[in-house]
């Protein structure tokens, strides 16, 4: 976002911020006056905005509750549990999309998750 103007996304990725940043991300001039009026809300073609918060983690640690085995365990039952994440040097991503449950944001939910799987060196 450039001020209050949304920009076409080919063109405005490469600017956007290293380490922290908003991209508020609208298909068209339509979506983004209905954002203005009602916020995050689907459209009529089961779409809508949504942005993508990113910032480094501001903790060096955070307590979390485990409700998958990160290790992937097969054949042992699994209780969840409580955690200690180690946050130094990662970044926290958020993504708010018009509701949890549609086919929409759980697409932009799982592109986003796998974009950045895709960025990690293993």
């Amino acid at each position: 976002m450039n001020g209050d103007l949304f920009l076409p996304w080919r063109k405005t990725r490469a600017e956007v911020p290293a380490g922290a940043g908003e991209v508020y991300v609208a298909r068209d001039a339509e979506m983004e006056r209905r954002w203005d009026d009602v916020g995050y809300s689907l459209m009529e073609h089961a779409e809508g905005p949504f942005s993508v918060l990113y910032e480094f983690a501001s903790q060096p640690a955070v307590e979390i509750q485990l409700h998958e085995d990160p290790c992937e365990r097969r054949g042992f039952g699994f209780e969840p549990y409580p955690a200690t994440l180690v946050t130094v040097g990662l970044s926290l991503v958020t993504i708010v999309t018009p509701d949890a449950d549609s086919p929409f944001s759980r697409g932009l939910l799982n592109a986003l998750k796998q974009a950045l799987i895709s960025q990690t060196h293993r």
